[in-house]
Order: C-alpha cells, then sequence, then structure tokens
C-alpha cells in the first residue's frame, strides 16, 4: 500500500498489552469483576488535570491537530441517569468492571489553525471512568464528551457527536513486572538472534552441502527459539518513557485513541457504530 497507516499500529501496540482494560461490550471479554482496588485507584484522580493533543486522521500524510484541550477529571460520582453521557463500562452491559461514572470539568477548549484562522473545538458534557478487570495489570480510562458542532480543516472533518478518549492505564507493581519480563525477553530474543545470524553466514560461507544443511538447521532452531521468548508479544509493553504518573500508584500510556460512537453500548456489538478517529496524546 502506498500509505502505511503508521498510527493504527502504534495504537494496536499499546491496546493489545493489556487484554484487561479491553472495553467491557466486546465479545470475547470474560465475565468477571473490577479489582478491590478499583475505587481506590478512581478515588485517586480526584482533580487530575489532563493537557491533550487529538490528532484527527488515520494516516500520517492526512491528519489535523486539535492542541490545547485542558480537562478535570472529578472524583463526584454520577448515577447512570445523570451521567450526561453514555460510557462502556457503566452504561454497557458488564457495569461492575467499571468505576462507574465520574463527572469532568472542562478547563480549555482545544483549538486548531485552518485558511480561516484559529478555531476552538468545545467539547461539553463530560464523563469518565475506569474499567478493570479484576486478574489483571492493566485497565483503561474512558472519557466521553459531546462536541456539538462539527471541526473541519482542508478536507477532514471530525463530525459532531459523542467523542470517546481513551487510555491504557496500569498498576505500578504491575507495569514493573511485565517491564521486567520484557527485558529479559528482550535479552534472550537478541541471544538467538545472533545465534541465527551466526549459522546463516556459516551456510553463505561453506560449499559443503552436508555443512549448509546443519547451519540452516541450527538457524531455523534459533528462530523457533526467538519465538519462544514471546518478546513480540511482550514488546508491546511500555516502557517508563511510554507512559505518565496519574494518581498513586498508577501509569498511563501517553498515547490513547479517539473514536465516536453512535447507538446504545447495550446490546449486539456492532463495529459500524465505531469510528477511531485518530489519536489522544497527554502532554
Amino acid at each position: 500500500m502506498a500509505r502505511i497507516v503508521l498510527l493504527l499500529l502504534s495504537l494496536c501496540c499499546h491496546l493489545k498489552a493489556a487484554f484487561g482494560f479491553l472495553p467491557s461490550w466486546m465479545p470475547g471479554v470474560a465475565l468477571t469483576s473490577a479489582p478491590p482496588e478499583l475505587a481506590r485507584y478512581t478515588r485517586g484522580q480526584s482533580d487530575t488535570l489532563l493537557d491533550v493533543r487529538l490528532s484527527i486522521g488515520l494516516t500520517t500524510d492526512k491528519q489535523f491537530i486539535i492542541d490545547g484541550f485542558q480537562f478535570q477529571l472529578c472524583n463526584e460520582t454520577l448515577s447512570t441517569d445523570d451521567s450526561p453521557i453514555s460510557l462502556p463500562g457503566a452504561h454497557g452491559p458488564r457495569p461492575r468492571l467499571s468505576s462507574g461514572a465520574h463527572s469532568v470539568t472542562a478547563i480549555k477548549d482545544g483549538s486548531f489553525i485552518n485558511m480561516e484562522g484559529l478555531q476552538t473545538v468545545e467539547f461539553r458534557d463530560g464523563a469518565w471512568e475506569m474499567i478493570w478487570r479484576d486478574d489483571s495489570p492493566a485497565g483503561l480510562v474512558i472519557v466521553g464528551f459531546t462536541l456539538d458542532k462539527a471541526a473541519r480543516r482542508n478536507d477532514l472533518v471530525l463530525d459532531a457527536g459523542q467523542v470517546y478518549l481513551t487510555w491504557p492505564v496500569w498498576s505500578e507493581d504491575g507495569l514493573a513486572e511485565q517491564q521486567a519480563r520484557r527485558a529479559r525477553a528482550e535479552r534472550n530474543y537478541k541471544e538467538f538472534e545472533s545465534v541465527r545470524d551466526e549459522e546463516l553466514e556459516k551456510m553463505n560461507n561453506t560449499t559443503n552441502i552436508l555443512q549448509k544443511a546443519l547451519h540452516f538447521r541450527a538457524a531455523a532452531a534459533a528462530v523457533e527459539k526467538m519465538d519462544f521468548t514471546d518478546f513480540h508479544t511482550l514488546s508491546d509493553v511500555p516502557l517508563e518513557e511510554d507512559v505518565v504518573e496519574i494518581g498513586e500508584g498508577l501509569r498511563v500510556v501517553k498515547t490513547g485513541t479517539a473514536w465516536l460512537k453512535t447507538g446504545s453500548f447495550k446490546g449486539t456489538f456492532r463495529a459500524k457504530q465505531q469510528q477511531l478517529l485518530g489519536s489522544a496524546v497527554i502532554r
């Protein structure tokens, strides 16, 4: 393809790193409960201020930036009926995985520049929640807003509707454990990779057919051992430079997703109701 969707690859790496934060409306998510620490994690976000940059568009050559959007995660609990916007956990089929809806205060509108000058984007009626599975080291912070007026820059449009921002969030201990596993896997992977390269070099340098076969076999065995290290899976675990502290004992991945939702979070899952808009980066 002429266009490589780098954004999607980056986001998927973070999202699949922790199955536990998958939204509860997704098919295949195990029926389980939230960890007992979820209430403490949620209280720890009281008055957390986030400064977010939105990149609208899924290809690197076709994006526009909404910068400087600031909002505050508040500790005020909202009932399901009082929440100004539906949330996938609290209003979905498995609310026990959710912290429940909490209020959000918009502090500063996002802005971008088009041919008409500086434009503001007003996200309103916000609410947030944290989704977490009991057996997972990671969860998901979800913040929803209503955008009443579409934003347009050139031929890119952010449609009006319900806009959601999501970020993977890890417990400090869980992240440290997975990072240690990643480091070990990477060391083993590189060791076997070196063996593979050496055996391939020996295979290319010999004219003996039998020796060629033996070196090829050794290289193939090294490749198999590389696969067994699980490095490709663990490479999705974020590094320290990929996360920021968000409340006591929690680390949130800086790069998340922005998406548009239509329809209810309950009932049959329909992919067409979810539209990935781009990325949401905490600054």
